[in-house]
This record gives C-alpha cells, structure tokens and sequence, in this order.
C-alpha cells in the first residue's frame, strides 16, 4: 500500500459556503447553546465501536472513508476503469496511452452558478475536454453528474443556476430550534434532484461509468466525523432496486449544510443489524478534492503498463466556486456579524489549503494544475441567498471569461 504525504490537516468542524437560509446569514452559533438544551429526535445510530464496519446493504463496494492510505476499493476500481476504456474516448499518446483531464467543483451555495457558467461556455468554445475522473463537494455535488452525464446536459445545468431562488432550495421553518435537527426544510431541493436525475441521467452516467470514466462525490458522516467518497457511477451501473434513491440521496447530504437543512440518513447493516448514518455536507470537512488520499493514479497506469506520461502530461480543472483572497470588511461589535464573519473567514481559510493540497500533489505526479475562481472585483449585494440576478451575473462572468481565454491560472496564489 502506498501512504501519500499528509500535506494538511482535516478541518473538521469548518462550516461549508455561509448560507444565509435565515435572515442574519449565519446559523448563528449561540443557536448552539439552545440546541443543546432541547430533546434530540429519535434514531438508530451505529453503534460507536463499529461505526467502521458498517455497509450498504446490496452495495458494499461503492464508498469509502478519504483519509490518509490509499483505498483499495477505489484502486482496484481505477485500475478496472483504465482496463475498460475503448480506444477513442481520449486523446492518445504515440505509445497508445490516454491523455487524461479531471475535474473537480467546489462548494459555494448559489455561486455555483460561476462554474456552472463556465462549464456551459467550455462546451459552447469547443475545448471542454472529455474527464477521467470529476468530483463535486456541496453544491459542486449538484453540478457534477450534469458534467458527467454530458455535454447535452448543458441546458439543465444552467436552467439549474439561473432561473431559481431561494423559495426552490428551501423552506423557512421557525428560527426557535427546539425539536428540530435543522432551521429550514430542503425538501424543494431534494424534488429538484429527483426531477433531474432521472431513468435516462442515471442510463447515461452508468455508460460513462462503464467507458472507464469516473464520478466521485464527498458527503461528511457526522456520527463518525469523517469524509466519504462514494462512487456514483458504480451505484447507478449497479442495478441495485433502490440505486437511484440512494444516489439522489448521496447528492442531498452533499450540499445539506448542517443546522441550516437537515441531515441525511442513509441505511447501513452491521453483522445483518440495520441502522442509519448521520450525513450532511462534505465542506464541513473539505471545500474541494480530488484523488489525493483515494487512489495511486501512476500506480495504477503501472498495473494496465502505462509507465510514461511523456511531454503531454494529464490536467486537473479546479473550480472555486468563490473567492479565495481576502475581502478586507470593517465589522461592527455585535455578535451576529461577528461570528458570520469568524465562519466566512474559516471557509476562505479552508478552500485555500484545498487548493493548495491539490496544487502539491499535481506537482508530486506531474499533472498539469489550472485552477479558477470567481474574480475579485465581482461584488455579492443581493441579501437573499439564491437570488436569480446575482446567478445570471455569476453564470456570464464564468461563460465569459471561458470564452475570452482569460480563465485559468497555473497555481492557487499568484
């Protein structure tokens, strides 16, 4: 087994993209001293000291923990997709050996509409590559099966960044939190993941899954404070009855903010003992990812006999679904602005040690890094959370700048 380098630490406890679902724009930590005060909701948890032996009843082989050794689930199962590709899918080598791209999408809540944009625009200039492997973290995991289901999904993905509001995401319920797992209700968004990823989403990702391509999303298990990463072309090739459940499911928990929407509970079996597991957003851990701590990508071209990538080296696409540099802002002395401004500046934080621990590892296997965020100078007025003009404005800057050439960049700071 191959340990790669740790270059950072997990950041659990980090809130993912800031939702403003209430009013203040915060899931203000003093709900925390309430909540601790109320009466939790009935469950059936895994019990701690098995909570790593739990499995999907039908489906065992379609997740893991990301940590930091090497899966050898997902590497036995990118050696497999290397071994299924037909001939013509990338560009070649003059050895015969495919020219790989990846990508992976971050969170950002309704900033999504900035990659969804520039998604969009990269199909419309004709350069968007066909990807080995695509990632989705939050609202990343809502744009990413679009971009792996294919380019005839365009139209939905920016019908899905550009004509919604708040009201189509969520449901406001009482700011009082007793009784309750969550301040608002995501059941709008759960109807909107199942109207899109239907029968034919679901055929035409499992047949990208079966031509050696592959679609990670990252949930967080909050009872095992952990990261997984499921394989979502593996669960909709799988022919599991409850397959599209759970993959709806999967995308749900990915962009549930915790104490803001509520968690997903997904079925687990332990020694024939069934239970749920707690998921919600994977920026709570990590705002971006790739396959750094999942798979050995040169190990695996060892297996099939593909040892030398040659001057064409593979590429990694990272979009920020957001601003990564500082936003210098006077902040009052009240403890709403205060802790909202405390969380923003965590995520910013986070994102940029994400990018940065993707940047290092494209170095250590010589992968060509272009990273993309939404620029500077864009100013966020709009004080509702999924506001549809702020969205357009979002979508034609990344459109834009795809079509201008004037997008990438080769290192997370420049």
């Amino acid at each position: 087994m191959v340990r790669p380098i740790k270059l950072y630490s997990l950041k659990v406890g980090s809130i993912p993209y800031v939702l403003g679902i209430i009013k203040c724009a915060v899931f203000p930590m003093l709900m925390i001293l309430l909540i601790t005060s109320c009466s939790s909701l009935p469950r059936n948890p895994v019990p701690g000291d098995r909570m790593d032996e739990a499995v999907l009843a039908g489906l065992p082989e379609v997740r893991a923990y990301w940590g930091t050794d090497i899966s050898p689930l997902f590497q036995q199962d990118i050696i497999q997709s290397v071994r299924d590709e037909p001939g013509d899918l990338f560009p070649r080598r003059a050895d015969g050996s495919s020219i790989y791209s990846g990508l992976a999408i971050s969170g950002g809540g309704a900033q999504g509409a900035f990659g969804a944009g520039i998604l969009c625009g990269w199909t419309d200039v004709g350069t968007r590559p066909v990807f080995k492997l695509v990632t989705g973290i939050s609202t990343g995991a809502l744009i990413a099966p679009y971009v792996f289901a294919g380019k005839a999904y365009d139209a939905k993905l920016r019908a899905g960044y550009t004509t919604v509001s708040t009201k189509d995401i969520a449901k406001i319920k009482s700011l009082l939190p007793f009784g309750k797992e969550s301040l608002a209700d995501s059941s709008p968004l759960a109807a909107r993941i199942a109207k899109a990823v239907d029968e034919t989403m679901l055929a035409d990702i499992a047949a990208a899954h079966a031509r050696g391509q592959r679609l990670y999303l990252g949930t967080t298990n909050l009872d095992a404070q952990r990261f997984v990463v499921w394989n979502m072309g593996a669960i909709a090739a799988s022919g599991y009855p409850d397959a599209p459940t759970l993959f709806r499911k999967v995308m749900l928990a990915s962009a549930s903010i915790p104490a803001a929407f509520p968690p997903v509970y997904i079925d687990v079996a332990v020694d024939g003992q069934t239970y749920d597991e707690m998921h919600v957003d994977g920026g709570v851990i990590t705002q971006v990812f790739f396959y750094e701590f999942m798979l050995n990508m040169k190990e695996a071209a060892k297996m099939v006999g593909r040892t030398d990538m040659g001057s064409n080296r593979p590429q990694v696409y990272v979009i920020r679904n957001g601003k990564v540099n500082p936003e210098p802002q006077q902040i009052p002395r009240k403890v709403l602005p205060i802790a909202k401004r405390a969380v923003s500046t965590m995520i910013k934080s986070a994102s940029l040690n994400d990018l940065i621990r993707i940047y290092q590892f494209a170095e250590r296997d010589n992968i060509d890094f272009n990273y993309a965020g939404i620029p500077d100078d864009f100013s966020f007025e709009s004080k509702e959370v999924f506001d549809p003009k702020e969205m357009n404005a979002l979508f034609e800057i990344g459109y834009q700048k795809v079509r201008d050439g004037d997008l990438w960049q080769k290192a997370p700071i420049e």
